[in-house]
């Protein structure tokens, strides 16, 4: 949460109403309404005008006004009305006749004194020289002097900034940049309240960032998904710091902050030097994450399509497989095995979402730093496809190993649960093609039978050894046979076919297919003796029952297969 305004934030780019006061001409002339002086003040403006003025008038205005309009009990009356237009000073110009009388300078006009009090409202009370023309080119001048003062500031950093950028070294040496400009530690994080840079000098030392990067999280809630905020905010004391905030914005969303960590007792003119670090840092660093996201696009759209090319065995041209395999540092005669994770729930099209997901892929593909080769992981048909080298292609445990590892990664990242399939290791191009389709056909099938989240398409072994059954002719044939006439009896429902395939599963215990069903045991047995006559064989047989086992597994894996060819035939 942001902090409550301090006395030095208001109008912090601005003159106050303190610091007109302080000028020779208006100094030792304010006698009431103290409480107000941290107001900004933009412009002075006679008291005819803001008389012809309808409503609340503009913000910053200082109002000058002759003695002989708070004369009386008439002063109560003009101070209210002033303060409720929005006035932040009444700058009252006495005659020689106030100066030389018997009553003391502060103690003219009481009852606007009073009012001026009640309202907060700055009263001052000039001297005969000051006019309405001289104060109105004071406060011009002032205001002008103090706006070129933080345009100059403002630019220099921005050049300094900018050549920074320009050398295209990255957000950490901006980060540095702005540490060293406002003396004070910086703290970059991402959309998703991730550090990207701490920076701090020798004589300011490095903070705590984890305290830190918490309040910026929470900061980033507030802000994100409404209107975009601009310039910066003071935020709460954190860790003995004040953070001043700025928000990193791009294509019409807050992609980051930028923080410089001020020191809780900071001078009021650092403070407001510091603010414009903020602003004109998050400028230049959101120029510079742009940048990098393009280039961190382009690279991941390079090796998405090189990987989807090697996973579905595109390569017909040797040399061409030569080419971008160097690129992407894939060894041609190397073992690998393919990990296909499924998010549960799927991953959304939102585009924060898909950047956290492009940045689980990269964690995935840092889980083997020390590999011979690189691991090449993206998203193929919003799964996430890993092709991981192996150095021993017998070793399957240090396969499964590294699949249990992805999962975590997904679940750590994410917060989404995943089912993770892996192939067995092949060797070059033809290898990962044919380890991927075996993750996949095991992704399937582990939709469709009880596995645990993390499988391979060995642990499927009933499967694997039907594979080649599965896809002949007789195989496909006998299926058909066998479970067309259940299908045929229940239409679309497939009830008996569920109810003879949990009894099978439950080797024959009929209360135990009843409670696996959640059917009644008479209903239960009803529907098997309708099994018995739709086939005309007896349920309770074994063979019966190893007919109806094979067939289904034969159907099932059919069924696999079936979509999987569609999808990874090579386009016509």
């Amino acid at each position: 949460m942001a902090q409550d305004a301090h006395p030095t934030d208001t109008g912090w780019q601005s003159v106050t109403v303190a610091d007109l006061l302080a000028e020779p001409l208006l100094r030792n002339t304010l006698v009431a309404g103290a409480d107000g002086v941290t107001r900004a003040v933009r412009w002075c403006l006679p008291l005819s005008e803001l008389d012809d003025s309808d409503g609340p008038g503009e913000p910053g205005t200082a109002v000058h006004a002759a003695a002989a309009a708070l004369r009386d009990e008439a002063g109560a009356a003009l101070v209210e009305r002033v303060a409720a237009a929005g006035t932040v000073a009444l700058l009252v110009r006495l005659t020689p006749e106030d100066l030389a009388g018997p009553e003391p300078l502060p103690a003219l006009f009481p009852q606007a004194r009073g009012a001026a009090d009640a309202a907060a409202l700055p009263l001052a009370l000039l001297p005969p020289s000051a006019g309405y023309r001289t104060v109105s080119q004071l406060v011009a001048t002032k205001v002008l002097a103090q706006t070129t003062h933080v345009l100059e500031y403002s630019d220099r950093v921005h050049r300094s900034l900018g050549e920074i950028l320009a050398r295209g070294a990255g957000i950490s040496p901006l980060a540095y940049g702005m540490a060293r400009m406002g003396e004070a530690p910086v703290v970059v994080v991402d959309a998703d309240g991730a550090v990207l840079a701490v920076e701090a000098t020798a004589a300011t030392g490095r903070p705590a960032v984890e305290p830190v990067a918490a309040a910026l999280a929470r900061y980033l809630e507030t802000v994100s998904g409404g209107p975009l905020p601009h310039g910066a905010e003071v935020l709460e004391t954190v860790a003995d710091v004040v953070p001043i905030v700025a928000a990193v914005t791009f294509g019409g969303e807050v992609n980051g902050l930028v923080a410089v960590l001020e020191p809780r007792d900071a001078d009021p003119h650092d403070r407001a030097q510091r603010r414009i670090v903020a602003q004109e840092g998050a400028t230049l660093i959101g120029s510079e994450m742009l940048r990098l996201r393009s280039m961190t696009e382009a690279e991941e759209r390079t090796r998405g399509d090189f990987v989807v090319d090697l996973v579905h065995g595109r390569f017909a041209d040797g040399g061409q497989l030569q080419a971008r395999a160097r690129h992407h540092g894939f060894a041609v005669d190397g073992a690998y095995a393919v990990h296909v994770a499924e998010l549960d729930p799927p991953i959304s099209d939102d585009p924060r979402a898909v950047r956290r997901f492009n940045a689980a892929a990269r964690a995935v593909e840092r889980l083997d730093p020390d590999g011979a080769a690189p691991t090449l992981a993206t998203q193929v048909g919003g799964n996430l496809v890993v092709v991981r080298p192996t150095a021993h292609p017998s070793d399957a445990a240090a396969v499964r190993d590294h699949a249990g590892a992805v999962r975590r990664v997904l679940r750590e990242r994410l917060g989404s649960d995943a089912r993770v399939a892996y192939g067995r290791v092949g060797t070059g191009a033809r290898g990962v093609a044919a380890s991927y389709r075996e993750a996949r056909t095991a992704l399937a099938l582990g939709r469709r039978v009880d596995v645990p989240p993390v499988a391979g398409y060995d642990d499927l072994r009933i499967f694997v050894a039907l594979q080649d059954l599965a896809d002949s002719e007789n195989g496909r044939t006998f299926a058909a046979e066998m479970l067309a006439p259940l299908r045929r009896a229940d239409g679309h429902a497939r009830s008996l076919e569920s109810v003879v395939t949990a009894y099978i599963a439950e080797s024959g215990n009929l209360n135990a297919a009843a409670r696996r069903l959640g059917l009644h045991r008479n209903t239960t047995l009803y529907k098997l003796d309708r099994v018995s006559r739709v086939l005309g064989m007896d349920i309770r047989s074994a063979d019966t029952q190893f007919m109806i086992w094979l067939a289904h597994h034969i159907d099932t894996l059919s069924q696999v297969t079936d979509s999987l060819d569609a999808e990874l035939a090579p386009p016509p």
